[in-house]
């Protein structure tokens, strides 16, 4: 299980609709992008969080679904509650940090966590064949028959 700590704001402002849609709403914004992460991540069994900033925000804390939380930082910026988290977790290389931010990157890297561009995970939540779990693909019968095929022509020349 992987556990991802999302940069909310950067993600969104890193997809040209998205960042525009912020600046039209806010909360829809927010509220579209929560969505999305949910329904790309409800059969993974990874855990995520989604981080923004919220200073004035009530409700610190939210569950969305069985593995996806958002947490507005209160007091704090979005960047700085993600270190404090990775801080505290005990198995740091099961994090994944999504940002754009060169500062949380570099931050993240020290304790050993996965990395992921906001636009690489944007690409990912739009189902562009990026993993988002351990397990690793499965080919089926035909298509190990079909690349044994391919590489046995290439190997004798043909094309």
């Amino acid at each position: 299980m992987l556990e991802y700590l999302i940069d909310g704001n950067n993600v969104i402002h890193a997809h040209h609709d998205w960042s525009k849609m912020f600046s039209d709403n806010q909360e829809n914004a927010k509220n579209f992008f929560i969505q999305k992460v949910v329904d790309h991540f409800k059969d993974t069994g990874n855990k995520v969080t989604i981080f923004f900033d919220g200073f004035d925000f009530v409700h610190s804390f939210i569950k969305v679904s069985n593995n996806v939380n958002v947490k507005y930082a209160k007091n704090k910026t979005a960047d700085e509650t993600i270190i404090i988290t990775i801080e505290k977790s005990k198995n740091k290389k099961r994090i994944v940090v999504v940002t754009n931010d060169l500062q949380l990157s570099n931050k993240a890297r020290l304790y050993q966590c996965k990395l992921v561009s906001s636009n690489d995970f944007i690409d990912m939540i739009n189902n562009k064949n990026i993993k988002t779990s351990d397990k690793p693909d499965q080919l089926s019968k035909s298509e190990i028959e079909y690349w044994l095929r391919m590489f046995e022509k290439r190997e004798k020349g043909e094309q």
